[in-house]
């Protein structure tokens, strides 16, 4: 039986433990190291945590100056806010759609999100409700998947597998390996071997249909980065490193309303 694409309920238990175990190195020595960096001193400022699945986020937020109390976090997934609420008794969580907040306007003093918005199709939508709710000045951080590794395809040369985007250099070829610049769905599993693997299908798109789409929504961007894996990664997985240090994963944007 094939797996259910982004079955959130039921991987919410075992995604809470692979984050709190570290177990994932794309979000230990990649994700988060980047969002660190851009994350702004956030003392006496109401924060949203926008796609928040089990509530991890709130920990590192809260090392920035947040109070609990000032912390609300949304998800899709009624189990990952079920395990929230029990894990995190002091922060509020509720169940929603970032395509639609059941927030007021002008709620907000800053909006974070990590890997989440990208499973939205309609990523215009989320910025625009972002905007919304956010106060006059208000900041918001987000980070989604980077199309040179997420928009790349396998191709096998001479018996060795690589991911590639590119295209052919012959004077009769018109073969085009990826896609940057198209907005696309795309499936992946870290586990594709095992029988009761999670399978995620989220979209991606090129960093300058990010940026329009906030200038559209009426951002100002203030920064935008593109992950590199940090030399923690070393002692865990040489090879991670190598590849990540100098391929970007993902990319992160911080703007301004």
């Amino acid at each position: 039986m094939e797996a259910k694409i982004n079955d959130y309920n039921k991987f919410a238990e075992k995604r809470q433990q692979d984050l709190i175990n570290g177990i994932k190195p794309s979000h230990r020595f990649v994700e988060k190291p980047m969002m660190k960096e851009m994350i702004p001193n956030l003392k006496n400022k109401k924060v949203l945590m926008l796609g928040c699945g089990t509530g991890e986020e709130s920990k590192l937020l809260e090392t920035f100056g947040v109070s609990p109390t000032d912390l609300i976090g949304i998800d899709l997934s009624n189990k990952s806010i079920e395990i929230a609420k029990k894990t995190y008794s002091d922060i509020e969580f509720v169940v929603g759609d970032i395509n639609d907040l059941p927030f007021d306007s002008d709620s907000f003093d800053f909006v974070y999100s990590s890997l989440a918005i990208h499973y939205s199709s309609t990523p215009e939508k989320v910025y625009k409700e972002v905007y919304r709710v956010l106060k006059p000045n208000g900041l918001f951080l987000f980070s989604v998947g980077h199309p040179l590794r997420w928009s790349s395809i396998e191709k096998n040369i001479d018996g060795e597998t690589f991911r590639i985007i590119g295209c052919s250099k012959n004077d009769d070829g018109n073969k085009v390996y990826g896609k940057y610049h198209s907005f696309e769905k795309h499936t992946f599993s870290s586990f594709a071997w095992q029988n009761d693997n999670e399978v995620l299908e989220f979209y991606v798109g090129s960093p300058s249909m990010h940026f329009k789409l906030l200038i559209k929504a009426n951002f100002e961007i203030l920064d935008f980065t593109e992950s590199k894996c940090v030399e923690e990664a070393k002692t865990i997985d040489m090879n991670y490193y190598i590849k990540n240090s100098e391929i970007p994963q993902f990319m992160a944007f911080l703007a301004r309303k």
